[in-house]
């Protein structure tokens, strides 16, 4: 989708026109960055060639898949001698036969050519003077996943999480990168505004000396560090066939990625991992009403020192689960009016017109920061957009299990680094808010 830059966006100049996702335009419009441009004469008529010619693909692999699943079903019935040259190819060497479990099957074998000239993943490399590997095998270091395979432990682990399917990904090449952001962070004087980095405007007569302001940047670095884990599997489960273990391994390594991602996006002090909103310089807290319990007015507070220009695609509430009896409870004294309506909605579940996210990941009711409000557009993740697997027979040998270990390298930070001062040269607002 085309849209027209209303002013500076990634370098690019006001008046710009730029193709983006529908997403993404959708995201810059309601941010006032871009406007939607209506005289495209390209997308109607694409739209219309695509939509003719799906129709017809449709119908031929519509086919081509029931055959495919009937092909499957008798492949299974069948002994694995038979069966794997169907699923896998002749002597599993087809291509159309890859698989993120027969490429972990490979790693186990330590098949290095199969690897590099069927997968072409070879041992991994991050190019930033990691030491260099012992063997040519897989055993102490990792072959890098193909990036066929990376999307799908990617996309697992976005499926599981809080923050990075709400979040700014900026892609790393490197083991760290400069973001540049506004600084607007200074208090205005009143009525002025804080949001385009000390930039003002005066009203002047024709021919009148204008008023100079300039814009005050600033840098953000971005550090890749590294989060790795292992699982034990058992070695009957490894001994045959990967159609099984490819949807075992990705839940397994997307979920633990997702997982301690969060937990650092969400908590990290920044010490050799992520800085977390929790903990971010900007961040502004909100004391409770009555100790140890959340309130309405306790969630209307918070909601009024939110960051103005949220969007419910990006900002939403994370929640403690013991939080949850306290927001089912949640009535406005003055006009009866509970959560009721919420209560008959599918989840998520929202709260003042955003959706409540639940995780274990903060602390207990009653706890400093047991409940957030964040804007996540404001958070940045820093993806290295390499995950490296290696396994080891070795480890767990005696109980007759192999290891698999998996080393993703992320950071995260918050994209502002101080409140933001409204006109009235007194209210602070920002995108991460906790109850205290």
């Amino acid at each position: 989708m085309f849209v027209q830059l209303t002013r500076e966006y990634l370098g690019k100049p006001p008046g710009e026109r730029i193709d983006v996702s529908d997403a993404d335009a959708r995201h810059l419009v309601d941010s006032g960055v871009a406007v939607a441009v209506a005289d495209d004469p390209i997308g109607p008529a694409v739209g219309r060639a695509f939509e003719n010619a799906l129709g017809r693909f449709s119908t031929a692999l519509d086919g081509a898949v029931d055959n495919a699943l009937k092909q499957f079903v008798k492949a299974q019935g069948r002994s694995h001698r038979h069966a794997s040259p169907l699923i896998f190819g002749k002597d599993g060497s087809d291509p159309k036969g890859m698989s993120f479990g027969d490429w972990l099957l490979c790693v186990r074998r330590n098949d290095a050519k199969r690897l590099a000239d069927v997968y072409d993943s070879r041992l991994a490399d991050w190019g930033e003077g990691k030491a260099a590997l012992a063997t040519p095998g897989g055993t102490i270091g990792g072959y890098s996943v193909p990036t066929d395979f990376l999307p799908r432990l990617l996309q697992a682990a976005a499926e599981q999480a809080v923050v990075r399917p709400r979040a700014t990904v900026v892609p790393m090449t490197s083991r760290s990168i400069q973001v540049p952001y506004l600084d607007v962070t200074n208090a205005p004087t009143a009525g002025d505004t804080a949001f385009f980095g000390a930039v003002v405007a005066r009203w002047a007569e024709e021919a009148a000396p204008l008023n100079e302001t300039e814009p005050i940047f600033r840098q953000l670095e971005l550090v890749a560090h590294e989060l790795s884990g292992y699982s034990l599997i058992s070695n009957a489960l490894l001994a045959d066939n990967a159609i099984g273990l490819e949807q075992l391994l990705v839940r397994i390594f997307g979920g633990a990625i997702a997982w301690f991602e969060d937990y650092a996006f969400l908590r990290g002090d920044g010490v050799g991992k992520p800085l977390g909103v929790a903990n971010a310089p900007a961040a502004l807290s909100v004391t409770r009403n009555t100790g140890g319990q959340f309130k309405l007015v306790d969630a209307g507070t918070m909601l009024g020192k939110l960051l103005p220009g949220w969007s419910p695609a990006t900002t939403c509430w994370v929640i403690h689960p013991t939080v949850i009896a306290q927001m089912v409870q949640m009535v406005s004294a003055a006009a009866g009016v509970g959560w009721l309506d919420n209560l008959r909605e599918k989840m998520p579940m929202q709260l003042l017109g955003l959706p409540v996210c639940i995780s274990e990941k903060l602390p207990a009711l009653g706890t400093a920061k047991d409940v957030l409000l964040v804007d996540f557009q404001h958070y940045l993740i820093g993806d290295r957009q390499q995950v490296e697997v290696a396994y080891s027979e070795h480890f767990k040998f005696t109980n007759n299990q192999g290891t698999w270990r998996f080393v993703s390298r992320i950071d995260g930070q918050p994209w502002l680094r101080g409140s933001i001062t409204l006109a009235d040269a007194t209210s602070t607002v920002s995108p991460y808010v906790y109850l205290t």
